[in-house]
């Protein structure tokens, strides 16, 4: 059996996200899956199915050591070695840089394996890609304000291992089961014999530019309550959060139900839920494992796109992405709480879909499937349909550039925003891709001459710098863009002439790239145009009088 290692050194809801890939290798593959994990998540690891063994990194010791006056750097390299041991002696058959972190990056480069996916670093540091999905995860997607595709994604692409989320994948305790059952259904009787639903409610995250503000739940839970819901507050076992909870709950005079448990336990409250309203919180990713619908209010730091929920049957909502920077400092307009009420009735099916709208400045997102995995679609409120189009478009293109996929599914989504915007964004792309093929003909040009004529070189680094300045771009030609910047920089061609004629490949390669931007374009254009004279059509057939029998 092929065993494979997992080096997964993020925080809890990293650690559960990686849980739908370690149930499609286990349902698709059957393979033997260890995962590495800093220690303070280790009793998450060891809550997802498929998990043989987890291995345990005590960063926290390690730290304290490092800044020690009494100990030298070399004995906290010591503790640290000794920690990965046990995993570090064994040959593993694939590792996997989960994490893509530089920790992780080093720790995955030391450790022996037939094949490794991910990034790792050559002997000199440079960044070694194992396939372009690496590149895609670390150097593009990273760099976008938009991300066309799901995290998630990109790791099932790198192990080329197709998505199963079918099963259980976390690991649940039958007492915990049956008391989580017993008494939300408890929770769920009415005086009258009615069956009401039950929300879960997480109040806080690590990140207090995620939260939903205090003031905005107890309005929600007011509001939840008034359409018969009962909501349930969700708290870790702090002091911090137990004061949280005590104070909405003090609103409501202590008759809200709150639950504090473990994670563990935690996994058994969620499956018996009938949704979670959630910010950006590992409860959103466990609520995914055991398919639970949630409500993610996308908030602050939160990046819906990269690593939003999966689930079909969730929504998100979000300020509007062109006024979001995605990062702790992004200023935002504070959620209103029956945009968050009104978007938990729609997941219920308490409410129907043509009656919501959404508040000025927010956007409400369903997630969907395509052929390239988990993608995103405003439903509700003042979309930006360049933004929307260029997203869809750069989808089309990492299709066509990567895999073998159908681009037809693509192609609807998109003339789905057909208006003025749609106009303006396609020809911005025309534009883009004219202005970047320029920029790449002059820069091989330029190196053809350096080749010549050494007094040329900056006249070629000029035009090079040109070239990569379209990595900025908010068009599809920022990917190839970036692609050429990632390989460039991991070039190790140590004599200059393999160096120039490395370089001229990578050129190349762009351009064959580029041309497939053009295909996508292209193929936009073409289906707009058809698009519009079978509207013509049909709206001339309408026109039409019919006739009279006299």
């Amino acid at each position: 059996m092929k065993k494979v290692l997992i080096v997964n050194l993020r925080r809890f809801g990293d650690i559960y996200s990686s849980g739908h890939l370690i149930n499609s290798i286990a349902k698709n593959k059957g393979w033997d899956i260890s995962l590495v994990v800093y220690k303070e998540f280790e009793k998450v690891a060891q809550n997802l199915q498929g998990v043989s063994q987890v291995f345990t990194i005590d960063r926290q010791k390690v730290i304290t050591l490092t800044k020690s006056d009494i100990f030298n750097n070399g004995y906290a390299l010591e503790e640290f070695y000794k920690d990965i041991k046990e995993f570090n002696s064994l040959a593993w058959d694939t590792v996997v840089n989960f994490s893509n972190d530089r920790v992780s990056t080093h720790l995955t480069t030391l450790l022996n394996a037939k094949e490794k996916s991910g990034l790792t670093f050559s002997n000199i540091m440079r960044n070694n890609y194992n396939s372009d999905w690496d590149i895609l995860l670390n150097d593009v997607v990273t760099e976008m304000d938009f991300s066309p595709i799901h995290f998630n994604d990109i790791h099932h692409n790198m192990l080329n291992i197709e998505s199963n989320c079918n099963g259980l994948q976390l690991k649940t305790s039958a007492n915990h089961n049956e008391n989580a059952y017993k008494n939300i259904s408890l929770l769920r009787q009415t005086d009258d014999g009615e069956e009401r639903k039950v929300v879960g409610i997480q109040i806080v995250t690590s990140d207090i530019s995620k939260n939903i503000p205090e003031e905005t739940l107890v309005s929600v839970i007011s509001q939840l309550q008034e359409n018969s819901i009962v909501p349930m507050l969700l708290i870790a076992p702090t002091d911090s959060e137990r004061e949280v909870a005590n104070r909405i709950n003090e609103r409501f005079n202590g008759k809200l139900v709150s639950v504090e448990s473990d994670f563990h336990a935690l996994t058994s409250v969620v499956i018996n839920l009938d949704a979670i309203v959630t910010p950006d919180t590992a409860i959103k990713h466990l609520a995914d494992l055991v398919d639970t619908p949630c409500l993610e209010v996308s908030l602050g730091a939160s990046p819906f796109l990269k690593q939003g929920s999966i689930n079909e049957k969730s929504l998100i909502l979000t300020r509007n992405i062109e006024d979001r920077t995605f990062k702790s400092n992004d200023e935002s307009i504070e959620v209103v709480s029956s945009d968050i009420t009104t978007s938990a009735l729609l997941i219920l099916g308490l409410k129907p879909f043509k009656d919501v709208t959404i508040s000025e400045g927010y956007a409400l997102y369903r997630p969907y499937k395509d052929a390239l995995g988990t993608s995103y679609f405003a439903v509700k409120g003042n979309i930006n349909k360049e933004i929307e189009a260029q997203r869809i478009a750069s989808r089309m293109y990492l299709a066509m550039t990567l895999t073998d996929l159908d681009n037809d599914s693509f192609l609807e989504m998109i003339l789905e925003l057909k208006g003025d915007q749609f106009k303006r964004w396609l020809n911005n792309e025309k534009e883009a891709i004219t202005n970047t093929t320029k920029d790449l003909l002059g820069t091989i040009r330029s190196l053809i001459l350096m080749t010549e004529n050494k007094s040329k070189t900056p006249a070629f680094i000029e035009s090079l710098g040109n070239l990569i300045e379209h990595c900025s771009d908010v068009t599809i030609t920022a990917i190839p863009t970036l692609f050429l910047r990632a390989r460039l920089e991991s070039l190790l061609s140590k004599d200059i002439a393999d160096s120039i004629k490395d370089v001229e490949a990578q050129l190349y390669t762009m351009k064959t790239e580029l041309l497939k931007v053009y295909a996508v374009l292209k193929s936009v254009e073409e289906r707009s145009r058809e698009h519009d004279a079978t509207l013509a059509i049909e709206n001339k057939n309408t026109a039409r009088p019919s006739s009279i029998n006299i």
